[in-house]
């Protein structure tokens, strides 16, 4: 299983509401029907933010959304990234994604998961 993680910009001059209605709507949608491999796919929405530490002076996160998707392959995207994303599927989701992002601010983020037991959570004791 390969897991891509992307950090995705709005369109200048589009409100959150948009990219969100937009992203859930038009695109999810149309890059499950076009990714092969793909089998599962999160969006998670930045509604607010803070600093962990109080005092310090940070600019806003450079991006609006964390997408997640996981592809039924082995190997790394470089590997793999012209069985994942074919030139055709490419140039359809780059079409639409001048609807709603801001392409140059995008990034990929190659990453390493760990997962907790959720049995070690205190939390999750009886």
């Amino acid at each position: 299983m390969l897991k891509l993680t992307f950090l995705m910009k709005r369109k200048e001059g589009m409100s959150p509401e948009e990219f969100r209605d937009y992203y859930e709507n038009h695109h999810a949608p149309l890059a499950a029907t076009l990714c092969p491999h793909l089998v599962h796919c999160t969006r998670t929405y930045i509604t607010d933010w803070q600093p962990l530490a109080r005092s310090a002076q940070l600019p806003e996160p450079g991006f609006d959304c964390i997408t997640e998707c996981w592809y039924d392959v082995e190997g790394t995207w470089e590997d793999r990234k012209l069985d994942l994303l074919p030139a055709d599927v490419f140039r359809q989701l780059a079409a639409d994604e001048e609807n709603f992002l801001d392409r140059r601010a995008n990034r990929l983020l190659m990453t390493s998961e760990e997962v907790s037991d959720p049995a070690t959570l205190l939390g999750n004791r009886s």
